[in-house]
């Protein structure tokens, strides 16, 4: 039913005919009987709108329509009224869509496309040569000149018609159902394409009908098609404490409840993921769950056990604080819905943290309460959200570690207001402090933005390989710092304050002096006084935030190529060229470069396409790296020239991943995956002919693949009768022969050390050993290629032996990379630190082996080796808040 027709129907419920009659226009004389003694028509007006002459509608006719049956009948009398009702009757305008009782209704067409509502219809009485019109009428419009044809792809339009669905969990689920063509009857007509689209997410149907402009390729109309069959209600439960609490839910329309928050702009469900695994939930919610249920009001104690209860106030309470505090209507500014998902699980064990999805996730750490326990928790992970609709800050280095503390601020801000806290109060900017049934908050929150670190002394030179270059690490230095500010300013002006930075001001590559810029910028927008403004500036002085701290840090290497974007940079060194996998920037899926160590810009090897080039090696002439499709289905290993020429594949497949490529001449030999059945193996091409799989014994796989000198070296595994046995691998490329290997003294697997990192040095294999046992410490070992004089370079057992280690080597030094177990423990202590010991040197199977020196004393992370000539090493290193490529000639020695 057309607007137009409820609201003529609802005058005249409430008006007489003869009032509505007298209100009406005069009649045309078009409209009158076929004879004078016809009454006039008593419906005169044309009520449908601009751009046609035919009338709504037509009564109290007694024309005379003989003929065969209704339909020829009721066609042939609007052909013959053509001057009259202005209708054109043939059957290219109009179609039939059929007879019910004595009424026979047509569906107006143009040029073949229906008429969107323009149903027109004939009333007749009688049979035969006695049938009669009584009446005619409906909608049928005479001003129509829209195309007929569209030039926007059904493809293209049914992508448009998804848009309409605010809720991306719907967004992403849904299904596009294409009605074809239709012309809107509006003006001279639209020619738009109809589409049903219908989603199914989070226990909630969507369905909308949606008319896109099949030239524009615009929504020209939608509409709800879906009846929401719940209302808002009030429900109780218990908290993760065992605290009576009442919160916002939804009844159903059979009496039940849900975890449906409907009181708000923005939409809240919640779900419980019932321990599903929590990769499950990166996408949207999966079909068939629906919010927390209950039969009644009250919910059972499973939902407060769970976190759902405390899950779905708290994200209430951030949602009010973004309202009333930041006048900020949801997460992205429009009402959209959210969801929270609580008791999901990671691996089969426990999902130790919290996470923003396009929803909130919350998990648990064993024994304790669910993340979604605390208040600024909730607040941290939608503050992500925040942070993402509102400009993205890429998640690197400074740039993470101020959105970091943008989320961690907004967090604790929702937190002490919804607790009453002083600023003044020591455990204010405690954050996840309130997860923990036992212990003190201080022992308990994940991070204090009261720590008082600034960035010239406690900047953790992670590289971005480790947690995303210091995201987490360095928060509470940018935090802190806003953290102060509340302090000292009203805490209403400095949420606004920071909000009004992080809308206006921040860009997505910003670093701490500039986001120190950014807030004064906004403080001077807002009209604030001087001395807020030298308050501002005293917070990021007393965080070491001033410009050019970075450089205040002492470096003892030199940099070869600044600021690496790319997670996995994986560079490898020869005869002073180096090859490194780069993305141009930091969103960009990383290419291939080359350059001269000697400094100077790099040259991309790598075809600038869409794929996934990692893991590059060269011999100095020419490099070998391994690429994947996007979508995961297609992997080939290339080689070119470093000083160009033609790209090269020396393999291809959809189900074998390609690792550890390794590059000599023209021969290139990598570890392969295989994904259908998990094994892996060795492949090795010859002169640039198609890789071959190794011929391994039945039952054996094959690892950490390198290849130097015509020497293939790999790290060889099987499963034994109680555990995994590895051992390292010696193969001669030219003959084709396996011709040594280090099986470990004892084969049972259950307490074989593991063998890694497998790596070839001239006449030399070296390799990495490390026990089963908890706490056990790693092992460099080293031994002929024949699979004699193994001996340690660092014994297991010596006071300096690492936890892990990364090799690399040339003809007279080994450098490894030495970390710890979990390098978040302890800041720059704990991430990898670089040591090298001779090649030849250590002792014998009584000796602790050589005593490692130290290659840099730079404080952060020195990661990635790769040797170049001589004791020269090229590393990875972040201390300077960056990841860059960076080298040394020869080893300092000693930090003391």
């Amino acid at each position: 039913m057309s607007p137009s027709t409820t609201s003529i129907r609802k005058r005249a419920a409430a008006l007489s005919v003869a009032a509505l009659l007298s209100a009406a226009l005069p009649v045309p004389q078009a409209l009158a009987g076929p004879s004078p003694a016809s009454p006039p028509d008593p419906v005169p007006d044309r009520v449908v709108g601009e751009g046609t002459a035919a009338p709504r509608l037509v009564t109290g006719l007694s024309d005379a329509a003989p003929g065969g049956g209704a339909a020829e009948a009721a066609r042939a009398y609007l052909a013959g009224e053509r001057d009259r009702f202005h209708v054109a009757a043939g059957e290219k305008d109009l179609a039939l869509l059929g007879t019910e009782g004595s009424t026979v209704r047509f569906q107006q067409t143009h040029h073949g496309v229906p008429v969107l509502g323009a149903h027109y219809l004939v009333h007749l009485r009688g049979k035969g040569e006695r049938r009669e019109v009584t009446g005619v009428g409906g909608a049928y419009f005479t001003g129509l000149d829209a195309p007929a044809k569209a030039t926007v792809p059904s493809e293209r339009s049914a992508a448009v018609a998804r848009t309409v669905l605010r809720d991306p969990r719907q967004r992403a689920a849904a299904k596009v159902s294409d009605h074809g063509l239709v012309v809107l009857p509006r003006g001279k007509g639209r020619l738009a394409r109809h589409h049903t689209v219908r989603a199914v997410a989070g226990g909630e149907v969507a369905v909308r009908e949606v008319y896109v402009d099949a030239t524009a390729g615009t929504v020209a109309f939608a509409y709800d098609g879906a009846r929401r069959a719940e209302t808002p209600a009030k429900a109780t439960g218990t908290d993760v404490r065992g605290a009576k609490v009442t919160f916002d839910a939804a009844r159903q329309d059979d009496g039940t409840y849900r975890m449906s928050d409907l009181t708000r702009d923005s939409r809240i469900d919640t779900y419980d993921a019932e321990g599903r695994d929590v990769s499950e939930f990166q996408g949207p919610i999966p079909d068939g769950m629906i919010p927390v249920p209950s039969a009644t009001a009250d919910y059972p104690a499973s939902a407060g056990e769970s976190g759902a209860v405390d899950a779905h106030r708290n994200i209430g309470r951030v949602l009010d604080f973004y309202k009333s505090r930041l006048g900020r209507d949801g997460i992205d500014g429009k009402g959209g819905p959210i969801a929270a998902v609580v008791n999901v699980t990671e691996n089969g064990g426990p999902f130790q943290n919290a996470q923003w999805a396009d929803k909130v996730i919350f998990g648990a750490d064993p024994g304790e309460y669910s993340y979604a326990a605390s208040t600024d928790v909730a607040g941290h992970e939608m503050s992500h959200g925040l942070v993402r609709e509102v400009g993205e800050l890429i998640p690197v280095n400074q740039t993470g570690a101020i959105e970091e503390g943008v989320v961690d601020y907004f967090g604790n801000a929702v937190d002490v207001e919804t607790k009453g806290m002083d600023m003044d109060d020591p455990r204010a900017g405690l954050l996840g402090e309130d997860t923990c049934p036992t212990g003190t908050p201080e022992q308990c929150a994940f991070r204090d933005m009261n720590d008082g670190r600034d960035a010239l002394h406690d900047y953790v030179g992670a590289s971005i390989a480790e947690d995303a270059g210091g995201n987490h690490l360095n928060s509470t230095i940018f935090s802190g710092a806003l953290w102060d500010i509340r302090e000292r300013l009203a805490p209403a002006t400095a949420d606004k304050l920071v909000y009004k930075a992080l809308t206006e001001y921040l860009t997505p590559t910003v670093d701490f002096v500039e986001a120190r810029h950014a807030l004064l910028a906004a403080a001077e927008a807002m009209g604030l006084p001087a001395r807020a403004l030298r308050t501002i500036t005293a917070a990021f002085d007393a965080h070491g935030i001033r410009k050019g701290w970075e450089r205040h840090i002492s470096l003892d290497s030199t940099a070869v190529l600044p600021d690496l974007v790319g997670y996995d940079p994986r560079p490898d060194v020869r005869k002073g060229r180096y090859v490194v996998a780069q993305p141009e920037r930091a969103t960009f899926a990383p290419g291939i470069w080359t350059g001269s160590t000697r400094g100077g810009p790099p040259r991309r090897l790598s075809a600038d396409d869409e794929g996934w080039h990692e893991g590059p090696s060269t011999d100095g002439t020419r490099a070998a790296w391994s690429v994947g499709d996007n979508d995961g289905t297609a992997y080939d290993v290339l080689t070119r020239r470093l000083d160009g020429g033609p790209i090269r594949s020396v393999f291809s497949s959809g189900t074998v991943l390609p690792a550890d490529v390794a590059v000599d001449g023209r021969d290139v030999a990598f570890a392969g995956l295989d994904l259908e059945d998990g094994t892996s193996g060795v492949h090795l091409s010859r002169g640039g002919e198609p890789a071959k799989r190794i011929p391994l014994p039945a039952g054996h796989q094959a690892r950490d693949v390198d290849l130097r000198d015509g020497t293939l070296v790999w790290t060889e595994f099987w499963k034994a009768a109680d555990g995994y046995v590895f051992v390292p691998t010696v193969y001669d490329v030219k003959s084709g022969e396996v011709t040594g290997r280090y099986p470990p003294k004892d084969t049972t697997g259950k307490t074989s050390p593991v063998a890694g990192g497998t790596k070839t040095a001239g006449d030399r294999v070296l390799w990495t050993e490390r026990g089963q046992e908890p706490g056990a410490r790693t092992a460099v070992r080293a031994g002929a290629l024949d699979g004699s004089r193994a001996r340690d370079l660092v014994r297991a057992d010596a006071p300096y032996a690492p936890q892990t280690a990364v090799l690399t080597a040339n003809g007279g030094t080994v450098t490894y990379a030495a970390g710890v177990d979990d390098w978040t423990a302890g800041g720059n202590a704990s991430l990898p630190k670089l040591f090298q010991v001779p090649l030849k040197g250590g002792g014998g199977s009584g000796s602790s082996g050589a005593v490692p020196v130290k290659v840099s004393c730079n404080r952060g992370s020195q990661a990635q080796p790769t040797a170049g000539e001589g004791a020269q090493v090229f590393w990875i290193d972040g201390t300077r808040s960056e990841t860059d490529l960076v080298t040394r000639r020869n080893p300092v020695g000693s930090c003391d």
